[in-house]
């Protein structure tokens, strides 16, 4: 699947990289931090745009307690 759209949101202080693809559905990454080397990212995929988010934040803050 290709990416049709991409959106870089800010959501409660997280960097979140939101893409549309052609098969309708969403795919977001998050980030602490953009264009960090040491960057932690947290992935979710999903038919609908908030729940992709939403799944990446969560993905994200398991990632961030695992590694700290």
């Amino acid at each position: 699947m290709q990416p049709l759209e991409r959106e870089l949101l800010n959501i409660r202080g997280k960097i979140v990289e939101l893409y549309r693809m052609s098969g309708n559905t969403y795919k977001a990454f998050a980030t602490e931090y953009l264009d960090n080397d040491e960057e932690i990212v947290g992935v979710g995929e999903s038919d609908e745009r908030e729940s992709a988010i939403k799944l990446a934040l969560q993905d994200l803050y398991v990632e961030i307690k695992n590694t700290r």
